[in-house]
C-alpha cells in the first residue's frame, strides 16, 4: 500500500510541473460561401518542465480533425486542426473537446459560424499540414470570388470580375447578389481584378489551387478630391518621394536569338519562375477575323511595331506582367497581314523575343509574348538603342513605325543618352517613340511624358483591364492614321 502511494506521488509531482496552454478556444467563421476556408488551427503550448501527451479529441460528428503531434515536449507546442462540414447549410455551434495527460479537464473549442452555401469541393476530410494535393490529381477545380465593400464588408453585386492567366483573358463574369463567381478553372498563376462604378477597382494576384481556391477582393469607394486633385483609377500601392529616373549605363550584352525559350536575364539575379499549364480561353472572349474593327487599309498605314519591354524583378508586382502580356495580345490579334511586330525584353540583358513577324503569325506571336518571365535590375540604354535598330531594318516607307517602351518606370540611374537616340530617330527617319506605363503612379507621369514627346509619340499609362483591351491599339490608330 505504501509503494502504490508513493507511485502515486512521484506521478502526480512530475505531471504536475507540466502545464498546456492553448492560442485561443473559438473560431467564428462568419458567413460561409463555396470554396471558403473552413478549417483552422489550435495550438497547445507545453510552458512546463515535463512532456505531456495529447489523449483524445471528442468532437461532434459534423467536425474532422488532425494533429500535428501526440507527444508535446516542454517548450514546445502542438496544432490541432479542426473543420466543419460545409455541405449543411445553416448556422452552427459545435464544441470539441480535446484531452491532455496532464489534467482531467479538457480544454472545449467551440467553432461558430453560419453555411450559406454549399461546398463543391469533394475533399472532405480535415486538409493535411503538407498541403499535398488529392490523389487523383484533380487538374481544374472550383474557385470562389468574392467582391466586398471594404468599409461595410457587404457584397457587391454586378461588379465585373476579369480572370488573366499567363497574359489571356479566361474569364469574364458578373457576381450574384451575394457578391459571389464560382469560376471551374486550371491550377496556376491568376491575375483576378473587379471593377465597380463608383468604386475603384482592385485585384488578387498569386497561385490558386484545389486548396487555395477562394479571393475575396475589396473595393474601395474613391476619396472625394479637392478641386485641383487627381484620384487614380487604382490607387498607387506606395506613396514615394519624387525619385530620378534614368537608365542604367553599364555596358550590356545584345543577344539575338530567332527561337528562344525564356528571356535571358542576368544570373547573378536569380529569380523563381513557377510554371503555368495552359489554360482554355473563353472562345467568346477572342475576337473573330472578320469582325470589321475600322481598322482598314486604306485609312490607316501598314504599321511597323517595335516593343522595348521590361521583365525587371519590379513588373513581378502588383500584376503587371500580366497587363504586359494581355495589352500585347490583345493588340495581336487585330494586326492584319500588312503590319509586322518585334518584341526585345530587357533586364540584366537585352534578348530580342523576335523581329518583323507578320500579322498573319498570330498564334505563333502570341506563344512568344508568353514566354517573358521577370528578373534582374532594370538597364534600358542599351534597350531602347536596340530596339530602334529593329525599326530601322524593318522601315516601311510611307507606313507607321512606331516602337513602344513597355515599363513600369523603375529605371536605376546612369546615362541619359537614350534621350537623344530617341529625338534623332525620330527627326531623321520619323520613327514615332511612346511610352506604355504598366501601373505607374502619377509621380511619373511628367518624366515618361517628356520621354514619348522627344520621340513624337504618346505616354500611355494602362492601369485596369480595360486599359489593356484597347489602349494599345488606339495608339496605333492613332499614329497609323491616314491623313489627307
Amino acid at each position: 500500500m505504501r509503494t502504490i502511494a508513493f507511485l502515486f506521488l512521484v506521478l502526480f509531482s512530475h505531471t504536475g510541473t507540466a502545464q498546456i496552454e492553448a492560442s485561443k478556444t473559438s473560431h467564428d467563421f462568419g458567413n460561409l460561401y463555396a470554396n471558403m476556408p473552413t478549417y483552422v488551427d489550435f495550438t497547445f503550448k507545453n510552458t512546463g518542465q515535463s512532456k505531456v501527451f495529447l489523449l483524445s479529441v471528442n468532437k461532434p460528428r459534423e467536425v474532422y480533425y488532425l494533429y500535428s503531434s501526440k507527444t508535446v515536449q516542454p517548450d514546445s507546442s502542438v496544432t490541432v486542426r479542426l473543420k466543419i462540414n460545409d455541405n449543411i447549410k445553416g448556422r452552427f455551434n459545435y464544441k470539441t473537446e480535446v484531452f491532455f495527460s496532464n489534467s482531467n479537464n479538457p480544454f472545449v473549442i467551440t467553432l461558430t459560424g453560419n453555411v450559406k452555401e454549399r461546398n463543391s469541393n469533394p475533399l472532405m476530410a480535415c486538409p493535411d499540414f503538407n498541403a499535398d494535393p488529392p490523389p487523383n490529381g484533380l487538374a481544374e477545380f472550383e474557385v470562389t470570388v468574392k467582391v466586398v465593400d471594404s468599409i461595410t464588408q457587404e457584397p457587391i453585386r454586378r461588379s465585373k470580375v476579369f480572370f488573366v492567366s499567363n497574359g489571356e483573358m479566361v474569364a469574364v463574369h458578373y457576381t450574384n447578389g451575394d457578391g459571389i463567381i464560382h469560376e471551374t478553372i486550371p491550377l496556376g498563376l491568376y491575375y483576378i481584378t473587379a471593377q465597380k462604378d463608383g468604386y475603384n477597382s482592385n485585384y488578387f494576384d498569386g497561385y490558386l489551387n484545389f486548396k487555395t481556391n477562394y479571393v475575396e477582393i475589396k473595393l474601395q469607394q474613391p476619396v472625394k478630391a479637392l478641386p485641383d486633385e487627381i484620384v487614380a483609377n487604382e490607387p498607387d500601392p506606395i506613396a514615394i518621394e519624387e525619385p530620378e529616373i534614368v537608365f542604367e549605363e553599364e555596358p550590356i550584352e545584345i543577344v539575338v536569338n530567332e527561337e528562344p525559350d525564356v528571356i535571358i536575364i542576368d544570373e547573378n539575379e536569380p529569380t523563381e519562375v513557377v510554371e503555368v499549364p495552359e489554360t482554355t480561353i473563353d472562345s467568346s472572349l477572342v475576337l473573330p477575323a472578320l469582325i470589321d474593327t475600322g481598322f482598314s487599309s486604306n485609312k490607316y498605314a501598314p504599321n511597323n511595331l517595335v516593343f522595348i519591354v521590361d521583365v525587371s524583378s519590379s513588373m513581378n508586382q502588383m500584376g503587371k506582367i500580366e497587363l504586359l502580356k494581355l495589352s500585347m495580345i490583345e493588340l495581336t490579334k487585330l494586326l492584319r497581314p500588312q503590319d509586322q511586330v518585334s518584341v526585345l525584353a530587357y533586364a540584366g540583358t537585352v534578348n530580342v523575343l523576335f523581329e518583323l513577324k507578320k500579322g498573319t503569325d498570330k498564334e505563333e506571336i502570341i506563344e512568344k509574348i508568353k514566354t517573358l518571365k521577370t528578373g534582374g535590375y532594370t538597364a534600358g540604354d542599351e534597350a531602347i538603342k536596340a530596339g530602334i535598330k529593329i525599326a530601322k531594318k524593318g522601315y516601311i516607307d510611307g507606313g507607321n513605325n512606331l516602337v513602344f517602351m513597355v515599363t513600369d518606370g523603375a529605371f536605376n540611374k546612369g546615362s541619359k543618352s537614350y534621350m537623344r537616340t530617341i529625338q534623332m530617330a525620330h527627326e531623321t527617319k520619323n520613327i514615332k517613340f511612346s511610352v506604355v506605363g504598366i501601373k505607374t503612379g502619377e509621380y511619373l507621369g511628367s518624366h515618361l511624358t517628356s520621354v514619348a514627346e522627344k520621340g513624337g509619340g504618346t505616354y500611355v499609362r494602362i492601369i485596369t483591364i480595360d486599359d489593356a483591351q484597347n489602349k494599345l491599339f488606339e495608339e496605333v490608330k492613332r499614329t497609323s492614321l491616314i491623313k489627307d
